[in-house]
């Protein structure tokens, strides 16, 4: 696929947009709006904000069909679309609070991005302690984002009996949630941080297979995994970390396994050129921004670390959207 000169510009464009949706966003405009219909005005008053940005703002905003105006003689007001009422407006039961916070929090993704390129990663930015209120809302996020794949992984891995399944870095659990929905027979141990697991327990607890979920705090580095599982699931964690690190926990997985056990890993992974797919591609950005070590993944590079470590019968499947499900035995 080659871009033309008018697609280029139309890309740079895009900025204007993304950054008009990220200041309603911070304003909170959706969630003021909720189901009422309020004037420009009196968002402003609500807002703190003064009228003449915040009347810019909505207008534009209803420009991208993000927001309806109804007009009369008298006085104008803005609403909520249904889409904006339903998934940004903090009194509806679908708000997606974590989705929102990743949002914010990447608005200033790009502002040292040449710095990095020039200079390397400030390896000294991910020393400090985790945010527990941070990974919370993260953790809601990849919920969020993991209802759109998490079938399609699910329809994947119960392919095959999965029997006694360790899903490590569970985040919210809903992979293997949709993994037991399939496969009746199923259970699983659910393993990740303390403030990840609140969350997966919440999640999980509206969901039929509760009953057939164990949930564990715990480090990938500094727990161990615990033994006999048929089937264990490590998705979206390996782009955190380096070739060392994953090697490993690839180690640690492979302990825990049966012989003729199944892992399998569910990520964003490139061709071997590393220029596609699109997403996995540009998601390398995100990693040599957010990550001390990480990056997107070849396919053969995985390969070649999952034999290092005792795997075999290795098996790659798209899912979607750039993810793809790599599967290897344990021999």
């Amino acid at each position: 696929m080659m871009l033309s000169y008018k697609d280029i510009i139309n890309k740079i464009d895009q900025l204007e947009e993304a950054n008009i949706l990220l200041s309603a966003l911070d304003f909170n405009v959706f969630s003021i709006l909720g189901k009422k219909s309020l004037s420009a005005k009196r968002v402003a008053i609500l807002t703190k904000t003064k009228l003449e940005g915040m009347e810019i703002l909505l207008n534009a905003l209803t420009a991208m069909g993000v927001l309806n105006k109804n007009k009369n003689k008298n006085k104008n007001t803005f609403r909520n679309t249904p889409v904006t009422y339903k998934y940004f407006c903090k009194s509806s039961p679908n708000f997606r609070i974590g989705t929102v916070m990743l949002m914010l929090d990447s608005r200033g993704e790009y502002e040292n991005f040449s710095k990095i390129i020039k200079k390397g990663r400030n390896c000294k930015e991910f020393e400090s302690e985790e945010d527990p209120k941070f990974r919370n809302l993260f953790t809601y996020a990849m919920h969020e984002r993991s209802e759109l794949s998490a079938d399609k992984v699910a329809d994947a891995v119960s392919q095959k009996k999965v029997g006694k399944l360790l899903d490590l870095g569970c985040g919210p659990g809903s992979y293997t949630a949709a993994i037991l929905k399939k496969d009746k027979t199923a259970t699983a141990t659910l393993m990740d941080r303390e403030a990840a697991i609140k969350v997966a327990r919440k999640i999980c607890k509206t969901q039929s297979v509760y009953n057939r979920l164990h949930f564990v705090s715990g480090d990938l580095f500094d727990n161990e995994f615990g033994e006999d599982y048929d089937t264990v699931l490590l998705s979206n964690i390996i782009h955190i970390y380096n070739a060392r690190e994953n090697k490993t926990i690839f180690k640690k997985i492979n302990k825990a396994l049966k012989k003729g056990g199944r892992f399998v890993l569910y990520d964003l992974f490139l061709n071997n050129s590393k220029t596609e797919p699109y997403d996995a591609a540009l998601f390398a950005i995100t990693m040599l921004l957010y990550t001390k070590t990480g990056k997107s993944y070849a396919f053969g590079e995985v390969d070649s670390l999952l034999r290092n470590v005792g795997f075999a019968r290795i098996k790659k499947k798209k899912i979607g959207d750039g993810s793809s499900i790599i599967e290897a035995i344990k021999i």
